[in-house]
């Protein structure tokens, strides 16, 4: 079930996807749930993931052109349309990031100057935690949604289904924002625009729209909160803040469950300086509390189960992490 929400005086269109397994349904395996756009050629040349990473892109006949490398995905432009591109490598996987970093990217074009953007205000319903890299936008040009795959990790990273086995997900909404500037001026001012987009889109979740009930609105979930600490006496005597901890809840599991995890939903955020941290808007559910720290080996996993309901406020205490060591 794909749907599509268009709202008054908003530039774009919202979108996200219901999957659902019956049960009775036979086993299978899922090795990649996505959304995929493909934007016209001869208009959208430039791509933005980031600040530091934009650039004019190939056409999808340099690759046809170009030298296959060691794999199909990796082409070196020998006779590209654009001659500043020759003896480039162009390869989809040179423009991944990480989960927690891919939140807006997309296309622009110069005449007229327009941009095409790819807005992902939440990654509670993507796979493999905040750190499992993805794709974003490459050659096409194209411009992806990425709900679950197996890029970087392979078989671990499987959605497998037993037979019977029923299942449902929502994936989304995610934002498709369209921009425009005169063409007098900076193009460079649509992704500063997208970005400003994006931070409103991040501060309306979980949108309050989506008429399907699987769609948990705020008032449906829940928060948790607490104060993780590190206890390691071959660092220091007294217990250490976990500062910077990236603490989350997912699918109760064993330590570092969360990596493969893809069925259900994961919530993440970052420890203050002093420890503390705050997991707004989860859904009800039943789940593990995960966590790993910088400067420290290992992962942290609560012995118990958190079950959160609608209006839920489940305050968890002080937590401590103890390294482990060898010796």
């Amino acid at each position: 079930d794909r749907r599509y929400i268009m709202l008054s005086g908003i530039s774009g269109f919202y979108s996200y996807a219901m999957l659902e397994r019956e049960e009775g349904w036979p086993g299978v395996n899922v090795y990649q749930i996505r959304a995929v756009y493909k934007l016209d050629q001869e208009l959208f040349h430039y791509m933005a993931i980031s600040d530091d990473r934009q650039r004019i892109m190939p056409m999808p006949q340099d690759r046809d052109t170009g030298l296959p490398l060691a794999y199909k995905e990796a082409v070196l432009l020998t006779d590209p349309i654009n001659p500043d591109l020759r003896g480039e490598v162009d390869d989809k996987y040179q423009y991944s990031c990480e989960d927690k970093d891919n939140k807006v990217h997309g296309w622009i074009s110069f005449d007229p100057q327009i941009g095409f953007w790819m807005i992902t205000p939440s990654n509670e319903f993507r796979s493999a935690g905040p750190i499992k890299q993805d794709l974003t936008s490459h050659v096409g040009p194209i411009t992806l949604a990425m709900f679950h795959s197996t890029h970087y990790a392979g078989f671990d990273l499987t959605m497998t289904f037993q037979e019977g086995e029923p299942w449902k997900k929502v994936f989304g909404p995610f934002f498709v924002y369209l921009n425009s500037v005169p063409d007098d001026e900076d193009f460079h001012a649509l992704w500063d625009d997208a970005k400003h987009q994006m931070k409103q889109e991040v501060r309306s979740w979980p949108y309050e729209f989506p008429s399907s009930e699987d769609f948990s609105k705020s008032v449906e979930r829940g928060f948790v909160f607490g104060r993780l600490l590190v206890s390691d006496r071959y660092r220091r005597r007294r217990i250490i803040p976990a500062r910077s901890a990236w603490i989350g809840l997912a699918v109760p599991g064993e330590r570092g469950s969360w990596q493969t995890e893809s069925k259900g939903y994961q919530f993440w955020t970052q420890a203050d300086y002093n420890g503390g941290f705050l997991i707004k808007g989860v859904r009800e559910g039943v789940y593990n509390l995960y966590a790993w720290v910088p400067g420290f080996i290992g992962d942290y996993a609560n012995e118990d189960n958190i079950l959160v309901v609608p209006g839920s406020a489940i305050n968890l205490g002080n937590l401590v992490y103890e390294p482990p060591r060898n010796g």
